[in-house]
């Protein structure tokens, strides 16, 4: 029994700092992709089937489908892009949405269509892959610093 101090093995002290150097995996990177992909899909499908909702107070038609569902659109994306700070979750976020609407303007095999031709359709339709695109292509937010300082 010896009472000198056990030293690290340095070898595997820097392969733990070479994983640990605060970037995600590819296979983190892939997974999250893939979610925000359906999740993109989901609100894409929730807002095209209720972009026609409205409501007549005063006999003036509403579109509150529609603007929630842009606002919810607009959410989603500018949420993404906050909290992740890589663009690949909101760009599979975006492809979600906007092919998602472009699979539900088409006319299926029944003959019945989600996206009408009239003005909240044709603002749904242009206007999700408007907000994708400007939502993306908007520079990266730079982040705070933590002042480590003592008052002066």
């Amino acid at each position: 029994m010896s009472t000198a101090p056990e030293l690290p093995d340095l070898e595997s002290t820097d392969r733990e700092d070479a994983l640990d150097d605060g970037e995600p995996s590819a296979i983190s990177r892939i997974v999250t992709a893939v979610i925000t992909l359906v999740l993109g899909a989901v609100y894409g499908t929730v807002g095209t089937v209720a972009h026609t909702l409205s409501v007549k107070p005063l006999g003036i038609p509403i579109p509150y489908g529609l603007v929630l569902g842009l606002i919810g659109t607009l959410a989603l994306l500018i949420g993404l892009r906050l909290v992740i700070t890589e663009r690949l979750p909101s760009v599979a976020a975006g492809v979600g949405l906007v092919g998602t609407v472009a699979l539900f303007s088409f006319s299926s095999p029944g003959g019945s269509i989600l996206i009408s031709q009239g003005l909240p359709g044709l603002i749904w339709l242009f206007g999700v892959p408007l907000i994708a695109a400007v939502v993306l292509a908007w520079p990266r937010v730079p982040q705070r610093s933590i002042r480590t300082g003592s008052a002066a």
